[in-house]
């Protein structure tokens, strides 16, 4: 099957090392609006250390799968995500903060590896990528009211954590056309950050349902918002749908960064964000509750369609969910 998609999408391409001017605040606050993702550069991650990653990773998933699954879904640990649960192409590796080396080092004993390289490496990167996502999170408070970045992120951010999902994707030997290496779906995370190899394939959908690329661009890291961002904000900030296919008989590897509320936060967008004039969209929810949710509703599914956290928590309840449930 062939996966229709547009000309590569026009992102903004925010500078992190600068404070934020009324041009960059402008393009930024339209682009969370619209389409949920952006671009940023100068984030002081090296290539050098995405290299490394890059060829320690690739150890790991070139290992048995009988070794992997030391690590699956049945496991203690459960950190790797073997072939069809998300995707017949997709496997992925979890390394938690905010110990990233523990959590490492933690699979890398299972699977009998005693180089700490690995783990050292993880946590370099975790560890850039903690600190960055809070300088990211205060630019996009900005764009919803002046000063909101300094009133909120003290009170709702600051006991916010975060993960890292090291992907690989292999796709079909006969690939003659294109084949989709990870469903559509939107982020649980309140936003993540995603380094994607130059082999791309990361698409996002449009509000009326065309899917665009994103292009890889050496030395920018893709942004987009999830789900518990989205919530919070009562919509202000869009979590978009996007999706993966592989165009290329050669393995796609990418880093995915997840920055989310505590597990016990309850999320209820504050009054002044959602408006005196404007309808509170959602009803409050406990993080973890969302992701159980989530959780029990894809296993198993290649295709992750129809389950969001409007679904979960609108005020107004989906009518299919509600009979689900055997709600009344």
């Amino acid at each position: 099957m062939i996966y229709q998609s547009e000309n590569p999408l026009q992102l903004p391409v925010l500078d992190v090392s600068q404070p934020l001017n009324s041009s960059s605040l402008s393009s930024l606050a339209a682009a969370c609006k619209e389409w949920g993702f952006f671009q940023i550069i100068n984030h002081g991650i090296s290539k050098d250390l995405y290299t490394k990653i890059y060829s320690l990773s690739n150890k790991v998933f070139g290992l048995p799968s009988e070794s992997k699954l030391k690590l699956g879904p049945f496991s203690l640990l459960k950190t790797y995500t073997p072939h069809f649960i998300a995707s017949p192409f997709f496997e992925s590796l979890k390394v938690s903060g905010p110990d990233f080396a523990a959590s490492a080092q933690s699979s890398a004993d299972v699977l009998g590896e005693q180089d700490s390289e690995f783990s050292e490496v993880l946590q370099e990167y975790g560890s850039k990528v903690t600190e960055l996502s809070k300088i990211i999170l205060k630019f996009i408070l900005m764009t919803l009211g002046d000063g909101f970045e300094t009133k909120y992120y003290d009170s709702e951010f600051k006991n916010c954590h975060g993960y890292l999902r090291i992907n690989n994707y292999t796709p079909p030997e006969n690939l003659d056309e294109e084949a989709e290496g990870l469903g559509m779906h939107t982020d649980m995370s309140c936003l993540t950050i995603v380094y994607q190899d130059e082999i791309g394939g990361l698409q996002v959908r449009s509000k009326d349902g065309r899917w665009m690329n994103i292009i890889p661009c050496e030395g920018t890291l893709v942004v987009n918002i999830g789900d518990m961002l989205q919530a919070w904000s009562n919509e202000r900030l869009r979590s978009s749908e996007h999706r993966v296919v592989l165009k290329k008989r050669v393995n796609r590897f990418s880093l995915a960064f997840f920055w989310c509320f505590e597990d016990e936060k309850v999320i209820l967008a504050p009054d002044e964000v959602v408006g005196q004039e404007n309808t509170r969209i959602y009803k409050p929810f406990v993080c973890l509750d969302y992701v159980k949710f989530r959780e029990s509703n894809e296993k198993g599914r290649f295709e992750k369609v129809g389950f969001n956290v409007k679904d979960f928590a609108g005020a107004v309840e989906n009518p299919m969910m509600m009979s689900e449930n055997g709600s009344n």
